[in-house]
């Protein structure tokens, strides 16, 4: 898992390799090293995620990518999602924590639990969509979205690596007491230059994620002032009146070192 570690004695920045997990250095101010249960008590923060979650991440990863890599044109969004959700629990899942969410062509424009797979099917020029949210045997909860193309559209492609970008240096952003709103501040920066939009309904970029729960600590917008700490799924949703890419990762907000989880 590659980390993003935060030595609070250093004075510069150094540039960091996200795929090789070379460490990033950066100022920071030290952050709690607590957060609060489901009973509102404080509970000790490592800078270690818990194995449960990055079993569960690993999980929601490789079903993602695995059905992104092997949707076919012609192949419904109904017939994805039952795929997906087969495919969790021939990996050992449990089941999903919220419904498969599946979306080709004008599907793509919204990413939402309630929005219900059809017969809509991949065209063999097209963009979709798939956010998968396993369970474990052991109660933890993994949260992935992939978006893939089919064909070789050049505006489909360009929309696909705006949001492949934008996510890699979102992950290069994250440290050590973060506070949401100002994750979402680095969001808004990256995404101007895109000429794409915020397609989020809620106007956000992704939640806090616990063993059984999600958004106890709210969202990744612009109003959330708190310090982000243990797992954030962090899920930026842009494009435009066509189209919209997503891409979903965790990561873990450590005392003094960031984690994704892969």
């Amino acid at each position: 898992m590659p980390d993003i570690d935060h030595d609070m004695d250093m004075d510069m920045d150094m540039g960091t390799d996200m795929d090789t997990g070379t460490a990033l250095r950066t100022t920071a101010s030290p952050s709690p090293t607590t957060e609060k249960d489901h009973g509102g008590f404080p509970r000790e923060v490592s800078d270690e995620p818990p194995p449960g979650l990055v079993r569960a991440q690993r999980l929601a990863i490789e079903v993602a990518e695995y059905a992104a890599a092997t949707a076919q044109p012609g192949q419904s969004e109904r017939e994805l999602r039952d795929m997906i959700d087969a495919e969790v629990l021939r990996r050992g899942g449990a089941g999903v924590w919220t419904p498969t969410v599946v979306g080709f062509g004008i599907g793509t424009l919204s990413c939402f639990p309630t929005d219900v797979p059809s017969e809509r099917v991949l065209w063999n020029l097209d963009l979709g969509m798939v956010d998968v949210h396993p369970v474990t045997q052991d109660g933890w909860w993994g949260d992935c979205t992939r978006s893939l193309q089919r064909g070789d559209n050049r505006p489909q492609a360009a929309a696909l690596t705006a949001i492949e970008d934008l996510h890699a240096a979102l992950l290069q952003a994250a440290r050590p007491g973060m506070r949401a709103c100002d994750w979402f501040a680095q969001f808004q920066t990256l995404l101007e230059p895109t000429g794409l939009v915020l397609l989020d309904r809620l106007c956000n970029i992704g939640h806090s994620l616990t063993q059984d729960s999600s958004y106890d600590d709210g969202y990744i917008d612009a109003y959330n002032e708190t310090v982000m700490q243990g797992a954030w799924a962090v899920e930026p949703f842009i494009g435009n009146h066509l189209y919209g890419v997503k891409r979903e990762d965790v990561v873990w907000f450590g005392p003094t070192r960031c984690t994704v989880l892969r």
